[in-house]
């Protein structure tokens, strides 16, 4: 017997109040599962084991080695044997439920740039001057840019400026970016090149 994928739209998932104010919270996504074979490659031997891919979503005040750590601990007490190796023969034997939990180096926290400061208001105004469009900002926004860095070691505050449409499918099958916003891209940008 074969069940074909299952298909369904997702919806964001609130924690807050509103989308944006979800924004505002840590995210784990699942970015990829996988056990055996299914389809043409699919057989009748029950796997001994499966994988999964996890993203950690940082937001200010976070710490992604703490929130690495909730994860592992979370395994732990759902009964898991947590190790970051492949277990030896004698684990094996001994532990019903092994989980190899393996981190990637170089995470980084989140960074936000208060929209308050002096050259986030000049950016802000470069970028009305150079549009038609009314200039929204946001105090934050998902996305895994290491801009932590830039302030951890430069002491320099970045700003984003964020060309996609809303629908772009960002990350997913048919990402896409409208003409018009690499045109407008373009102009604020050159603005942002002329502040003085």
């Amino acid at each position: 017997m074969a069940i074909g994928p299952l298909i369904r739209r997702i919806q964001p998932e609130k924690v807050g109040t509103s989308l944006f104010d979800s924004y505002q919270y840590p995210s784990l996504n699942i970015n990829g599962i996988r056990s055996a074979d299914v389809g043409e490659k699919a057989s009748n031997v029950i796997p001994t084991e499966a994988a999964v891919t996890l993203d950690l979503r940082q937001v200010l005040g976070t710490d992604y080695l703490r929130q690495i750590q909730r994860v592992k601990d979370h395994v732990v007490a759902q009964g898991f044997y947590v190790i970051d190796r492949n277990p030896t023969d004698e684990e094996r034997a001994k532990y019903n439920k092994i989980a190899k939990v393996t981190a990637d180096r170089g995470g980084y926290n989140a960074q936000r740039t208060p929209m308050d400061l002096p050259i986030a208001k000049q950016i802000i105004a470069a970028v009305q001057g150079a549009t038609k469009e009314k200039v929204l900002t946001f105090p934050t926004a998902g996305g895994s840019l290491p801009l932590f860095l830039f302030e951890k070691h430069l002491n320099a505050k970045v700003v984003n400026l964020c060309i996609a449409n809303h629908d772009n499918n960002q990350h997913s099958e048919n990402e896409n970016t409208r003409i018009h916003n690499i045109w407008e891209s373009i102009k604020q940008l050159s603005a942002i090149m002329m502040m003085e």
